[in-house]
């Protein structure tokens, strides 16, 4: 089990979205001059709301095989309480510092010190969750890499990771596993770490997604911005169908990842003359019943419920990114966001304080 943990751990560092690439790459300059024109992307391309929900598409599938694989092991409680281990001491690579860690944090800000040193944080994309542990003045490994500057000079200050973990522990891992714990630290920390950062990068291309959008409307939004309306911002940037569309391919995307392929006595490979037609019917025959599941006219079945992945996806991914784009786009327009759009907390969570608050009174 740690192995298959290790070995989707690894997958995610390596994989390369459109913005964030860690190894070697060639100007944008050099690389069109080896290529056609047809060959070239323009950062306009990169920018445009469709290039980024192709990109958004592309992440949910990585996002759904990370909590198909921590789903695999017990809550183990223990990996996320401070000093559970007891003092596990720091970090290697690390600041030193005399906070008091539980184990998730003490790998997690490992991992990040072992990232740095090959610039994944200088990339737009990427956000450690413990930026005050790493050295990031220090040298790289790798050189410096140039990105086009597409957001705001002070885009980096919208980092959300703090209430992020916090949900994560809290929210997600219950839902996802069972209760108990089966004594597999390492391997589940493993899983932990490779979705915390597959959903970082996630509701963090938020800023992505506003700058898009701002640029489409300036004057509206400046508008806004300058009225202190977060109310307002965040109306003007929801788009409720593309929200409802992307709650249906979690759902159905996990319903299918999470059973394995119908090889049924009725699709029996030596019973079908072709191989690439036993196959096909296979996969259609899969991709029904989870079809089904998804829809709710099954019992689940599959190693993870349909209806977790898509909650998961309605109550923090969706919110937790528009979140951050009203953060970023008061920032964009040269106003500090407001106290409910800070970075611990959801601002969905302040007006249900608030609102309870109120109600006491």
């Amino acid at each position: 089990m740690m192995i298959r943990c290790l070995i989707l751990f690894l997958a995610i560092m390596s994989s390369c979205t459109s913005l964030a690439t860690w190894g070697p790459r060639m100007s944008g300059k050099t690389r069109c001059s080896m290529t056609t024109n047809a060959d070239c992307v323009k950062t306009a391309d990169v920018l445009s709301l469709e290039s980024i929900r192709s990109t958004l598409i592309r992440q949910e599938e990585t996002i759904i095989f990370a909590l198909i694989e921590r789903a695999q092991f017990r809550h183990n409680a223990l990996v996320y309480k401070k000093a559970g281990f007891g003092e596990l001491g720091t970090p290697l690579g690390s600041k030193e510092s005399n906070e008091e860690l539980s184990f998730l944090e003490y790998m997690l800000i490992g991992t990040e010190a072992l990232h740095s040193r090959v610039r994944r944080y200088t990339s737009p994309e990427e956000h450690s969750f413990f930026p005050h542990r790493l050295s990031l003045d220090e040298q790289r490994n790798l050189p410096d890499l140039e990105y086009p500057e597409i957001l705001s000079a002070d885009a980096a200050q919208v980092n959300f990771n703090q209430i992020l973990l916090k949900k994560y522990q809290e929210d997600i891992v219950p839902m996802l596993t069972a209760q108990g714990d089966d004594e597999q630290h390492g391997s589940c920390t493993l899983c932990d770490i490779a979705a915390l950062q597959a959903l970082s990068r996630r509701v963090h291309y938020g800023k992505f997604v506003a700058e898009s959008k701002y640029r489409s409307n300036p004057e509206e939004y400046q508008r806004l911005v300058d009225a202190n309306d977060a109310d307002g911002v965040m109306k003007l940037l929801t788009n409720s169908a593309v929200e409802k569309m992307v709650l249906r391919r979690a759902r159905l995307k996990a319903a299918t990842y999470g059973r394995d392929p119908l090889l049924s006595a009725s699709l029996e490979m030596e019973e079908i003359s072709s191989e690439s037609t036993a196959i096909v019917a296979a996969a259609a025959a899969s991709a029904v019943v989870a079809a089904i599941e998804a829809t709710g006219g099954e019992k689940k079945q599959g190693k993870v419920d349909p209806m977790v992945i898509e909650s998961i996806y309605k109550d923090l991914i969706i919110p937790l990114t528009k979140d951050i784009e009203v953060a970023y786009l008061f920032r964009r327009c040269g106003k500090d966001p407001p106290d409910d759009f800070a970075p611990d907390r959801m601002s969905v969570d302040a007006k249900t304080k608030g609102l309870t608050a109120s109600v006491e009174v």
